[in-house]
Parts: structure tokens; C-alpha cells; sequence
């Protein structure tokens, strides 16, 4: 399911339907300040911590619990309720922008959710279990604006280094320290690059220069989406071998 513990925990309301910094289409609670919850991860434990809030801790071990029907866009899975104290917290930060009674779930161990395409599995995250994106990529799209941008505002599970720009758009298949990677779709551009992950504010940009020159039939791209085969260690600084790449190009 992608980089271990990577988007295994999701907020839901009273009904099971995700929260997120926007909704879409009638599927999705939006709340921007959720942006402003921040992570660590340690031996043994998840650790939460958002503005004007005591810090929540739980345990990485094990996903035991009550089972609950939830929605994440188009998909119904079954998740672990992670318990009173984690819903009450997010229910107090959370009601302070949106009313609500909110709970925190995680996908079980033994969870299936399909990729949008391929034979990927995933478990929280929109629709595949990688998204891959070159700094030099960013590097670019800087490049093109009068205000740089971080990486965080694209949520890329893995950054490529040291390569030409938009590399990713280009290859089919990639392997790294033993893991295959099967190159997907390129990823279709929500507003939730123009939200500050800092302050929760949202501007324009990257998505108006983007559209200057990354605009498909589809939408905005700007990364691409990756499923894997097999399972393994990834670590910064590991090597990428290229093994094949998209029709029409060398």
C-alpha cells in the first residue's frame, strides 16, 4: 500500500464521509485547517499536533479496533475507529471551523483498495500508491513564477534528484534498491497545490502558471502516478534505474 504508514490514518464526519482540505463533486468534507495538522513518527508511536491543541499519541502497532463502513471518493472500505480520545480531539479542532462530530479511522492491516488503474494497492491516498515528482521539475515551475514554491505543497511520496525536468512524465517503469515501480497516470491537479500547508491560506499560483504550459484534455498535470510490485527498503539517496520508458520516446 505504498511507503509504510503513508495516508493510513483519515478523518471522517458523523456519516464515514473523508475529510480533506477541499471536497469534490458531493464526496469530501472540506476543511482547510486539517492542512494544519502536523506529524511524527517515532519507534512506537504516531504523534498529532495541531494549533492551540495538546499533542495526540498513538500507537503504530497493530490496528485492532472497532470496524466502521467509511468513503473515500469513490471507494467504501472498511477501517479501525482509532478510539474516543483520538474522535474527541479532532472533533474540538475541527468544530472550529466546521461544526461536526469527527473521528479518526486506519485502513487495516488486511485492507484491499485498489488502484484506479493497474494492479496497485493503496489506502488512503486519492488513487494510487505513489506520486513521483523530479525537483528539477519544481525547479522549473519556480523558475516560471515570481514566488517559489516547497515541494509540500504537491505531496509527492518520492522526489527524484538529479534529473532532467519532468523525467517522471516520460518513464514506464522504474526500480528502486529492488522495488519496481510501474509508472500510471500523470497526476491531474486539485486546488490543493494554491493552499499554504503552513497558514491554511490559498493564493493562485502554481496551478495559473501551470496551465500556461502543463494543461492536458484532462486537466492540469504536474507529477505522475506510480503503482509498485513487491515490497522493500527506501531510502533517501537510493539509486533509480530507469527500465523502460514510455511509447515514443528513447
Amino acid at each position: 500500500m505504498g511507503i509504510r504508514f503513508d495516508r493510513q490514518w483519515m478523518v471522517v464526519d458523523e456519516r464515514g464521509m473523508f475529510v480533506a482540505q477541499r471536497g469534490d463533486s458531493g464526496r469530501g468534507v472540506g476543511i482547510r485547517s486539517i492542512g494544519q495538522v502536523e506529524t511524527a513518527i517515532d519507534d512506537d508511536t504516531l504523534v498529532l499536533r495541531a494549533p492551540a491543541m495538546p499533542s495526540l499519541v498513538l500507537p503504530l502497532a497493530g490496528s485492532d479496533g472497532e470496524r466502521t463502513a467509511v468513503q473515500v471518493w469513490k471507494s467504501q472500505v472498511t477501517a479501525v475507529d482509532q478510539g474516543r480520545d483520538a474522535g474527541e480531539w479532532f472533533t474540538e479542532y475541527l468544530s472550529r471551523e466546521r461544526a461536526g462530530r469527527y473521528r479518526l479511522v486506519r485502513m487495516p492491516d488486511d485492507g484491499v483498495r485498489r488502484s484506479s488503474r493497474g494492479d496497485g494497492e493503496l489506502a488512503f491516498a486519492d488513487g494510487y500508491p505513489f506520486l513521483v515528482i523530479s525537483a528539477a521539475s519544481l525547479a522549473d515551475l519556480n523558475g516560471r513564477m515570481a514566488a517559489p514554491l516547497p515541494m509540500n505543497r504537491f505531496r509527492p511520496s518520492i522526489v527524484l534528484g538529479r534529473t532532467e525536468p519532468y523525467l517522471e512524465d516520460r518513464v514506464a517503469r522504474i526500480r528502486i534498491n529492488g522495488i519496481e515501480l510501474q509508472g500510471a497516470t500523470q497526476c491531474v491537479r486539485c486546488p490543493i497545490p494554491t493552499f499554504d500547508q503552513v497558514t491554511g491560506e490559498r493564493g493562485k499560483e502554481p496551478l495559473r502558471t501551470l496551465a500556461t504550459y502543463r494543461r492536458t484534455d484532462r486537466g492540469v498535470v504536474f507529477g505522475r502516478n506510480f503503482n509498485h510490485v513487491g515490497t522493500g527498503e527506501l531510502a533517501v539517496g537510493d539509486p533509480v534505474q530507469v527500465l523502460a520508458w514510455r511509447d515514443g520516446d528513447p
